[in-house]
């Protein structure tokens, strides 16, 4: 899943087998192929290459995703509450 925030961040548009994790991260970044149809993956990289307009669209997408929703300011209570349901700690900071 490292690739896909990659991509995102670089506003690169995204063709992927539609996995959950990859579906969440990626969202209207992302093309998705049918799990293992490797002729479906092929048509949406095509579909995706051929339309500059609808690439730079995912591409922005992405980007703004990874900027507004995903990045370490607006994930890191997440994962603070995850160490403190676990662990019982009150506070991490």
């Amino acid at each position: 899943m490292n690739k896909i925030m990659e991509y995102m961040s670089l506003g690169k548009p995204i063709v992927q087998f539609d996995l959950k994790e990859g579906r969440y991260s990626a969202r209207e970044a992302s093309l998705y192929a049918n799990p293992n149809d490797s002729k479906d993956l092929a048509e949406n990289n095509h579909a995706s290459m051929h339309s500059s307009e609808f690439a730079k669209k995912m591409g922005s997408y992405g980007r703004n995703r990874v900027e507004n929703e995903l990045s370490w300011d607006f994930e890191k209570e997440n994962l603070y509450k995850v160490y403190r349901a676990v662990f019982g700690l009150i506070n991490t900071r």
